[in-house]
């Protein structure tokens, strides 16, 4: 799309801005490819190709990947407009929904690969042998809920150092029932135990078993023969008991390895007489002096004071209130008709605020817009509808994106369509 024709006609039948998911830099994943060609850089000509296979739902779970000039991170949009809803932020029943979803379009990617490396055309071949690479991701943080229909980001990517699974879809899973299977598993192993329990206290009565001796006496038929051994096994166990109790006091003043306690004489003594300090005399403190203090961080101010700076501390908290005042948002490109650059003009408050662009010829556009700080840290600004202007025009404002480097004021991008993306600048004029 040109972007004078478009800046001209200003209306009318702009593209619909595409939900921004998530940015990240490449240095923190690994590109999966084929022959020397990663997967998202065929991201186009993959989603076409399931286009015209009458695949849309499948192309549909692949977010839309837009990388920076410099090539070192990609932001990703959504495909289709809607609410957006993170993956921690699904409940149980959206993902189990969600993962049924993208099971059915694992299945459409691995029936076209298998079609596609089925043929001997070269191109055909290495279309499927990157469609089969397609739907693997790091990890489940970069699934996203799009209408609570699931949309990879970051696909054809996995963590560095990490093996290609053979399911792409296995972190998705729940492991509630592996972990429920190793639990229980113990359970009969306490019950053992018990049985030698209740047999062991049985065998001590075998010992006064005698009474088999009494047979031959058994057919006098006597009670009064049965009775004395009684007596006598019972008396007897008061002597044993005195042995029994005897022999553990022998056993308990036997032990006159007591003699082990000079063990105990042995002081660690001789160990803290050599940590005596004196050594750190011998230390040349004099030398110390010549070590500089570490300067303390500087952060560098832009060279413009009025530019657009991200403060790490309300980045980090998700506040946008350093936000709030009146700037002015300016195209890298000048208007051929009026010879100015075309610049739109903010009111923020609280994240929330109205834009307003005006033209040469005496027309201008107001919508309402929304600004918010996104996980990667990136500050975007835009609006849900289009701008009205007062020729009866509709206009749609660019969605704009803001990244903090190291140094220096923040880049800012303004996105007018998936195809269309221009550099901006971002100034203060008033708080």
């Amino acid at each position: 799309m040109d972007f004078y024709a478009f800046l001209q006609n200003r209306t009318r039948c702009g593209a619909v801005v595409k939900p921004f998911l998530r940015s990240g830099s490449l240095d923190d994943v690994l590109a999966l490819g084929e022959n020397g060609q990663p997967v998202y850089a065929c991201a186009q000509q993959l989603r076409e190709t399931l286009r015209l296979r009458r695949q849309q739902q499948a192309a549909d779970c692949l977010a839309i990947p837009q990388p920076n000039e410099s090539g070192t991170r990609i932001d990703w949009y959504a495909p289709f407009s809607g609410k957006v809803t993170s993956w921690l932020a699904a409940s149980d029943a959206q993902r189990a929904q969600a993962v049924r979803h993208l099971e059915h379009c694992l299945t459409t990617f691995r029936s076209l690969t298998e079609q596609a490396q089925a043929t001997d055309h070269p191109s055909h071949r290495l279309f499927g042998a990157l469609l089969a690479k397609a739907m693997h991701m790091p990890d489940p943080n970069h699934v996203y809920l799009v209408d609570d229909r699931p949309v990879l980001t970051f696909w054809g990517f996995i963590k560095p150092q990490a093996q290609s699974p053979d399911d792409p879809l296995a972190c998705l899973r729940p492991i509630e029932a592996e972990v429920k299977v190793e639990v229980e598993k113990p359970a009969p192993i306490a019950a053992a135990p018990r049985k030698p329990a209740v047999v062991e206290p049985v065998k001590p009565a075998p010992a006064a078993e005698p009474e088999p001796a009494s047979a031959p006496a058994a057919p006098i038929e006597s009670p009064a023969a049965v009775r004395p051994r009684r007596r006598y096994a019972l008396w007897l166990l008061p002597v044993l008991l005195l042995g029994s109790a005897a022999l553990a006091a022998w056993l308990h003043r036997s032990p006159p390895p007591q003699p082990a306690m000079p063990a105990e004489v042995q002081h660690p003594a001789p160990p803290e007489k050599a940590a005596a300090p004196l050594p750190k005399l011998r230390l040349p403190l004099a030398h110390a002096t010549l070590m500089p203090p570490p300067p303390a961080p500087v952060i560098p101010q832009p060279a413009d004071k009025n530019a657009l700076v991200l403060p790490p501390e309300a980045v980090k908290a998700g506040s946008t209130r350093f936000l709030n005042g009146k700037w002015r948002a300016t195209v890298a490109l000048k208007d051929p008709i009026t010879g100015k650059r075309p610049g739109l003009q903010y009111r923020l408050n609280g994240g929330k605020g109205n834009a307003i662009i005006a033209y040469g010829d005496g027309v201008s556009c107001r919508v309402a817009v929304e600004a918010g700080l996104m996980q990667s840290g990136n500050l975007v600004i835009n609006s849900r509808t289009k701008a009205r202007c007062s020729d009866g025009s509709r206009y749609q404002i660019p969605e704009i994106v803001c990244r903090q480097g190291e140094t220096g004021a923040a880049e800012c991008t303004g996105r007018y369509d998936a195809d269309t993306t221009y550099p901006m600048t971002f100034k203060r004029e008033s708080k």
